[in-house]
């Protein structure tokens, strides 16, 4: 009894999972389960790569299987031991009647019960198809069989299903992330461009007061002069009412002609609805880049005549090559041409209100972008910057990827003396640069002599990445 109870339970554990039979070529897995290898095939049949265990599901990374050598060879002895049992270790090991005491050999296939063949005689299962247990066992194990199919191709979709959800759950995070880091920009815009635009009405005020108030003075200034006119001519004419007649009449045409020079009328002081009509005629409110792209942008073109020998321009002057070899074909330098850097100017200048413009960038190589007076050192070999009247921004080394296109946005205000610049690509401001504007501003494009070749295209258009 205990030597079949112990091969019943070896038998148990070399049985695969999926037929429910002793193993045939078994294979084990990563995650230390066995199986048949026919069985793990046929499970496996149509998932793609999607290769769960048929016992834990865990993910197996590839559908080459290891062969396990001595579990086949034990197995293989279970085989040859399992027909050599004997009738009387099977009566044996039968299952007996709790009520009877006897061997349960009959199913009754109306209640799905073992019976002895006294419970079979009972009036309960009278009329009930019996059926000797094996028999029985035998049709069943065939439906269970037969149902495991089904079983799994339910459970291959519920794991389908289930890729498919968490693929869905990982794009809806991925949106919100996304989401929020463009909100976040916004509201970094916004800020910045509210910033801007107190900055700008700020100074803007300022400028109408200090005018008014010039104005105010030179009035002022005029109307005491008027005055004291007035009060000479006063005196003068008293004094000539007191003398005799030769004496009145004498320089009486000076007399007249003051007064002639008196009787223009001042100016009358301006009311002071006209300089609140003046402080309320500032620009509008730009929020957002959009905004300042729609309502600041310039449609510039490049200077041949300020370019390096090595610097490329297009016919209609709206591209530039920049090429740390070469120049160009049967061409001169001009004389307000670069010379110690890579760099070519637009046009037109500013000086005065606020202008945005756009550039396209790609090749390989550092670049940068910016503005400059007219008194900057084009032949200087010194690096550019605030002091020496350039201000421009550097922007990253596209060598990492040669192909990639970056459009850059510059935008100016010569009232406030500020240019800042974005990235467009990723409507990202980059920082802005502070100054005092005494001087034209003309735009500046420029490329580090080490750079194998860039390119850059004025474009106008809105703030969509090309």
């Amino acid at each position: 009894m205990a030597l079949s109870a112990s091969l019943l339970e070896l038998q148990a554990e070399a049985s695969c999972p999926v037929c429910l039979d002793l193993l045939r070529d078994p294979v084990t897995l990563n995650c230390g389960h066995n199986c048949c290898g026919p069985c793990l095939r046929r499970r496996w049949e149509g998932l793609g790569d999607v290769l769960p265990c048929p016992v834990c599901q865990h993910h197996c990374p590839s559908r080459d299987v290891r062969k396990n050598t001595q579990l086949s060879v034990l197995t293989g002895l279970l085989w040859q031991l399992a027909p050599a049992r004997s009738q009387a270790s099977r009566q044996e090991e039968a299952a007996l009647c709790g009520q009877h005491q006897l061997a349960l050999g009959l199913f009754c296939e109306e209640d799905l019960e073992l019976l002895c063949v006294q419970c079979a005689a009972s009036p309960h299962h009278q009329g009930h198809l019996l059926t000797p247990v094996q028999q029985a066992a035998a049709r069943h194990r065939e439906k269970l069989q037969s149902s495991l199919r089904p079983l799994a191709q339910q459970l291959e979709e519920a794991q389908r299903g289930l890729v498919v959800q968490v693929c869905k759950t990982l794009a809806l995070k991925d949106a919100k992330t996304q989401r929020r880091m463009e909100v976040q920009r916004a509201a970094a815009q916004l800020r910045h461009s509210l910033q801007m635009e107190l900055e700008a009405l700020q100074v803007r005020a300022l400028r109408v007061a200090t005018r008014h108030c010039r104005r105010v003075l030179r009035r002022r200034d005029r109307l005491l002069g008027h005055g004291s006119a007035l009060q000479r001519l006063l005196d003068v004419v008293t004094r000539k009412s007191l003398q005799t007649d030769p004496e009145l009449l004498t320089g009486l045409g000076d007399v007249h002609l003051q007064w002639g020079a008196l009787q223009t009328p001042v100016a009358p002081p301006t009311p002071a609805s006209t300089a609140q009509e003046e402080a309320l005629s500032l620009p509008p409110r730009h929020v957002g880049l959009p905004d300042i792209i729609d309502k600041f942008q310039e449609d510039l073109t490049l200077d041949p005549d300020t370019a390096h020998p090595h610097v490329r321009v297009s016919a209609d002057r709206k591209s530039a090559v920049f090429a740390s070899k070469g120049t160009q074909p049967g061409s001169t330098p001009a004389p307000g041409a670069f010379s110690s850097r890579l760099a070519v100017l637009g046009s037109p200048g500013f000086g005065a209100g606020r202008h945005f413009w756009q550039v396209d960038v790609w090749g390989s190589g550092a670049w940068s972008l910016g503005v400059c007076g007219p008194s900057f050192l084009r032949r200087a070999p010194p690096a550019p910057s605030p002091r020496r009247g350039c201000w421009q921004y550097e922007g990253p080394s596209l060598e990492d990827a040669p192909r990639a296109r970056v459009r850059a946005g510059v935008f100016l205000d010569c009232d406030l003396g500020e240019v800042s610049f974005y990235n467009l690509s990723t409507g990202v401001h980059l920082c802005t640069l502070r100054g005092t504007f005494t001087e034209m501003m003309v735009p500046y494009f420029c490329v580090e002599p080490s750079a194998l070749s860039v390119a850059m295209t004025l474009v106008k258009g809105d703030a969509k990445a090309p």
